[in-house]
């Protein structure tokens, strides 16, 4: 994925929001994450081959594994991204298809974005724009993404996962710090957090891993504080979860590059 924008990337369990000022097309790609696209204003356009002109779309959902290429030049543009194989992902599918761009209807994208757009336009943190992300998801989903697990014995591995990011982590080990058996703890996270833990552990290394290298950590450092085997591994899974290589973002203040513009 070539370079497309300046912005920022917030991160939750499971998920990702990417708030960006577009200044270019990028390349087709696919990922594994589910995908919500809404421009802030305006339409972003969109091809699901290199052979194909782009399409227009007030908003769009993408389904896991769809080629795409978008553009929205000169506008700003929030992906969600997050774990298909959530119930809020699962629920999506169900909705808008397992294959495929499906667009939005205007009048959902402008009930959708208005919170976003008022976010962004105050600088708002990085725990309420996390907030308007789940609430998108939730609305277009019917299915509310939820935060810290209540259970405790789930909250204590969600606390164990995140502290052993740098490590091997097996169900067998999850299970004994909840005090369960792997297959009960395996049926319990789900319930507790709507996605399986071994995805959870893979969202946490990878969202870990691109908030440290986007923070100024180089990527090799941030590849084995999180367990992978090395930076090219890092890109790799990156590649595949959300199409682009992390050394191709640039981060920053969208609003500052807008006024530059």
């Amino acid at each position: 994925m070539e370079l497309a924008g300046i912005g920022k990337v917030v991160f939750w369990e499971g998920g990702s929001l990417w708030l960006a000022l577009i200044t270019g097309t990028n390349t087709l790609h696919l990922h594994h994450a589910a995908q919500i696209s809404l421009p802030l204003s305006g339409e972003v356009m969109f091809r699901p081959s290199a052979g194909e002109d782009f399409v227009p779309y007030p908003g769009a959902i993408i389904a896991p594994d769809t080629p795409h290429a978008f553009a929205a030049p000169g506008r700003v543009l929030a992906h969600i991204l997050f774990e298909p194989e959530s119930a809020a992902g699962r629920a999506l599918r169900d909705r808008y298809g397992e294959h495929g761009i499906s667009a939005l209807p205007q009048p959902l994208v402008e009930r959708l974005v208005a919170p976003l757009r008022t976010a962004y336009a105050a600088n708002a943190d990085d725990a309420e724009l996390v907030r308007l992300a789940r609430e998108v998801i939730a609305g277009l989903s019917g299915v509310v993404t939820r935060g810290m697990a209540v259970d405790p014995r789930i909250a204590r591995v969600i606390d164990h996962v995140r502290t052993h990011l740098d490590e091997p982590i097996t169900l067998e080990a999850l299970a004994s710090v909840a005090g369960l058996s792997p297959s009960r703890l395996r049926h319990l996270f789900v319930e507790e957090t709507g996605i399986a833990a071994k995805s959870f552990i893979l969202w946490e290394r990878i969202n870990r891993a691109l908030a440290l290298g986007f923070s100024g950590t180089p990527w090799t450092e941030a590849a084995y504080a999180t367990n992978f085997a090395d930076s090219a591994h890092l890109t790799r899974t990156c590649r595949r979860m959300f199409g682009l290589v992390p050394t191709a973002a640039r981060i920053g203040n969208p609003q500052a590059a807008s006024s530059d513009a």
